[in-house]
């Protein structure tokens, strides 16, 4: 093939997609969060509306957990689509796209969490079935009736997720569980996000992108928690924690199982694409030079200091923690929790072109 050629079927891909929905937590937010609370206090506490949050690319905080643009917003823009709007944004048109994700979205829904214990209203503003709810919702307003909405459906791109990441937070920083005791919950975590899939197809959803979890065990925040108390042969040669690694790996193995099973069942109908971001983070932790990073397990923005800059009472955005690193786009981690604007950057090139999806989204 030519080089025209070749540009010619590349611009073919980007106009395959006629919108794209989103649904996930912190990690996807574009900020329902903000638009769906009226309560001054509860935004204030929510540090992504306080700066350097959005400083690299908005200017100003944008109700995302990062310096400035998320996985989709990379995918939007590579597919010739804007930017997405949150969903309980008003008055806005959502007939390209919609952003359902948001903070404390979880696979499961919150009862199984107050049968933990927890009555902590974070986890409980719009598990994975809420939002899916909230998409039926929105659907005539998209695409008419049920009958349009298959046709106009099949030709949009959805991203589930990653789901998983707060169920397991959930478990280990509210609950106090271990790790193993986490896994017990795993296969149940994995079948509702299956679920949900299934739920998706019968909307008429052919083009899903399903992400698995980052590995905890390299995250800022789980290294400063329970560095201390680790011992020496808990950690990895990286400096990542193996137990919570290994909860990160069952998690995954078991959804890639489930994503490969709804491929096979619906080959004819779908396109169903595994995200492999936990392995995509786990090389660039292991060679950060190599793809341009470096101290892969330090927090950018944050009052912590120490080895990861990380501290629980003085996040990124709180008093005294409102200066980022001189430089964000050489870090992964942006406040300890979540990707910089760069390491998204990065993954979402890795979900269009390869090689950490299944089959890639442009494949």
């Amino acid at each position: 093939m030519g080089a025209s050629g070749a540009a010619e079927s590349s611009t073919a891909a980007l106009k395959k997609y006629n919108a794209m929905f989103t649904f996930g937590d912190s990690v996807e937010e574009t900020g329902n969060i903000c638009a769906a609370s009226s309560n001054k206090t509860e935004l204030d506490v929510l540090t992504c509306t306080h700066p350097p949050y959005g400083q690299t690319y908005f200017g100003r905080p944008s109700c995302r957990w990062c310096d400035g643009r998320v996985v989709v917003d990379f995918i939007a823009q590579a597919l010739g689509l804007p930017l997405l709007p949150p969903s309980k944004a008003k008055g806005k048109d959502f007939r390209r796209g919609v952003s359902m994700a948001i903070t404390g979205g979880t696979a499961m829904n919150f009862s199984f969490y107050k049968s933990l214990g927890i009555e902590d209203p974070v986890w409980n503003h719009g598990s994975l079935d809420t939002q899916i709810q909230w998409f039926k919702e929105l659907m005539p307003s998209i695409c008419g009736t049920e009958l349009s909405c298959k046709g106009f459906l099949g030709k949009s791109l959805f991203m589930f997720g990653g789901y998983g990441g707060n169920d397991y937070n959930v478990q280990l920083l509210e609950v106090g569980l271990t790790p193993e005791q986490a896994m017990k919950h795993t296969p149940k975590i994995v079948n509702a996000i299956a679920d949900g899939v299934e739920k998706l197809i019968a909307l008429g959803a052919v083009h899903i992108v399903v992400p698995g979890i980052f590995p905890t065990g390299c995250l800022p925040i789980f290294l400063s928690l329970f560095g201390d108390a680790a011992r020496k042969d808990d950690f990895d040669r990286t400096g990542c924690l193996k137990p919570y690694n290994r909860l990160t790996d069952y998690h995954n193995t078991l959804l890639r199982t489930q994503v490969e099973a709804l491929q096979r069942k619906h080959y004819n109908s779908t396109r169903l694409m595994y995200a492999d971001y936990a392995g995509l983070m786990y090389r660039v932790v292991q060679e950060p030079e190599k793809f341009g990073f470096s101290d892969p397990l330090k927090a950018c923005c944050g009052a912590g200091g120490g080895k990861y800059n990380f501290d629980v009472t003085a996040r990124c955005g709180m008093k005294g923690a409102t200066v980022a690193c001189d430089d964000p786009s050489a870090r992964l981690s942006w406040d300890g929790i979540h990707p910089t604007e760069e390491l998204n950057k990065l993954i979402a090139g890795a979900l269009l072109r390869g090689p950490y999806c299944s089959p890639p989204i442009l494949g």
